[in-house]
């Protein structure tokens, strides 16, 4: 298994690298292209020289950067799923937000909302206590003689 951050730092260091690159270049030809107190000789090849070496690598760079920034986000969003999977499995298949919020150390807006979009995966069921607390039922989450017991459909 790689190291998903040393993958994700090496992909933005690469992505900042090649936006440097760009940058550099793009202003070394704008330099070349326009030169001071001469009219500018701008000829085909320079053209070409600027959009390939320099606005290229400056628009990969950017591209690179969203699409790690991107998959950072769903990696995140992945561990908290499993964390509170695991969490809901140690205590009986049934959390409340400040469970989630106190063991996974999250705010309590933050907490609520995971939970919400796990009820509306399906993976859990939102019920309320008799003191009116929202109370998340992973209901999907069943005990090994349970899987034992199912029978064929």
């Amino acid at each position: 298994m790689r190291a998903p951050f040393a993958n994700s730092s090496f992909r933005y260091f690469a992505s900042v690298l090649m936006m440097l690159w760009g940058v550099f270049l793009m202003i070394g030809g704008l330099v070349n292209m326009f030169p001071d107190n001469a009219p500018p000789k701008i000829t085909p090849s320079d053209v070409f020289m600027f959009i390939a070496l320099g606005i290229a690598p400056c628009v990969l760079g950017i591209t690179l950067w969203l699409r790690t920034s991107k998959q950072r986000k769903e990696r995140l969003h992945t561990e908290l799923e499993q964390d509170i999977l695991r969490l809901a499995k140690s205590c009986h298949n049934k959390l409340t937000a400040s469970d989630v919020a106190i063991k996974i150390v999250l705010s309590p807006p933050q907490a609520e909302e995971a939970l919400q979009e796990m009820v509306i995966k399906g993976w859990a069921r939102l019920e309320i206590s008799d003191s009116g607390v929202a109370v998340y039922h992973f209901h999907t989450l069943i005990s090994g003689s349970e899987k034992q017991s199912a029978i064929e459909v």
